[in-house]
């Protein structure tokens, strides 16, 4: 049986195999790793135990509704990659600089709203998934979104050599979750663009601006029109240092750091060719005999 064990240690094991030139698997599935070898055994990262009974059905639900549905070969026209998307911008200001009197406007619930908006998911699907309808966590409607671009790694030690196996990746539906992150970084640049010199920052779904009333309204006007709903929250102030962007909620003292990303080199994916080749060969016909759970 698999020990249950931090990706700190399963990595610290590795590292010590490949010293000892013991051989070894090491998987990692997301953010999750796996090992396997002779010398330590098996053992796996711990799965997120946050997720109810009732989530883990709603979960299974979403995935074989997007596959059932062919939702994939409706996305197989624009393809969106990881370096595509701007998640996050942060407006540049020396280290030690404060700023007080920002507001941040928080688009509810982004990504499951897109999702609905996209027609990945359905009415039925969208209503139960909200926080409105109250069971339903928010990791709960994220997993199911989030693991259309499933990912594993596979690194094998053998023969005192580290080799990486191709990864293996959700061809058939990663597109449709890279399209739902570009649609809300793209509305989160439009805002930073209407803010103008009164933007500092972004991330994700939530946008951090001077906190004037008129340029306030105009966000949420924005956000209204592309069919979102949104919240604010007032009285902040953002401090930079040691390369993060730190906003402190004057009202409460609650801190909330935005590290500030380093370019990385752009990875290697699927050509297009090869990704509208798999959305059409697995459309709504006959795609359930094809594919099982663990494929999406």
């Amino acid at each position: 049986m698999a020990k249950v064990e931090t990706n700190k240690a399963i990595l610290s094991k590795a590292l010590y195999l490949s010293q000892i030139e013991e051989e070894f698997t090491l998987t990692r599935i997301n953010s999750r790793f796996e090992l396997a070898s002779d010398y330590f055994g098996n053992s796996h990262s711990k799965k997120d135990t946050k997720l109810t009974p009732v989530e883990l059905g709603f979960i299974r639900r979403v995935k074989n509704h997007v596959i059932k549905e062919g939702i994939p070969e409706k996305f197989s026209t624009k393809f969106y990659y990881p370096n595509d998307i701007q998640y996050v911008d942060v407006k540049p200001y020396p280290e030690g600089t404060i700023i007080e009197n920002i507001v941040e406007i928080d688009i509810n619930e982004a990504y499951w709203r897109t999702a609905f908006l996209l027609n990945v998911i359905n009415l039925k699907l969208y209503i139960e998934g909200s926080k409105k309808k109250g069971k339903i966590s928010k990791i709960g409607r994220l997993v199911p979104l989030g693991a259309l671009a499933k990912k594993k790694d596979i690194y094998e030690f053998v023969g005192h050599r580290l080799r990486k196996h191709t990864p293996e990746r959700s061809k058939l539906t990663e597109n449709i979750w890279y399209s739902i992150c570009k649609r809300v970084a793209d509305l989160m640049n439009e805002a930073k663009q209407l803010a103008n010199e009164d933007f500092y920052l972004y991330w994700v779904d939530g946008i951090y601006v001077k906190n004037s009333p008129e340029l306030i309204k105009k966000i949420k006007n924005l956000f209204t029109e592309y069919n979102y709903e949104v919240k604010t929250k007032e009285n902040l102030q953002i401090e930079y240092y040691d390369g993060r962007a730190v906003v402190e909620d004057m009202n409460n003292g609650n801190k909330r750091p935005f590290f500030i990303s380093k370019n990385q080199k752009k990875p290697s994916y699927f050509t297009d060719k090869e990704l509208k080749a798999t959305a059409k060969k697995y459309s709504k016909y006959g795609v359930m005999d094809d594919l099982n759970e663990d494929d999406i």
